[in-house]
């Protein structure tokens, strides 16, 4: 991860992720993030995790947005987003 922005270069990295997971071959997937993760030149699992925090962060603010936060509400309409999700998951 030779990128001048560790943050920004992790993020990428998550992007590369979610967009693996997204395929129908989730084993093929996780087989890739699992070499990121120990690759000795790759981001390793704690940039992992960060690049995929950034990213969700960056997304549901996003989507907090697009269901109409404004600038004073959109963390707090976020958390409700997140809220509700964490209520709607099964068992």
């Amino acid at each position: 991860m030779s990128e001048t922005n560790p943050a920004a270069a992790a993020t990428r990295v998550a992007i590369e992720c979610v967009t693996l997971w997204l395929e129908s071959d989730r084993q093929s997937a996780a087989e890739h993030i699992a070499g990121l993760q120990h690759d000795p030149d790759g981001p390793g699992a704690d940039r992992i995790i960060a690049g995929l925090l950034s990213l969700s962060h960056l997304l549901v603010l996003m989507l907090a947005h697009e269901r109409g936060g404004g600038a004073d509400d959109l963390v707090e309409k976020a958390r409700g987003i997140l809220q509700k999700l964490s209520r709607d998951l099964p068992g």
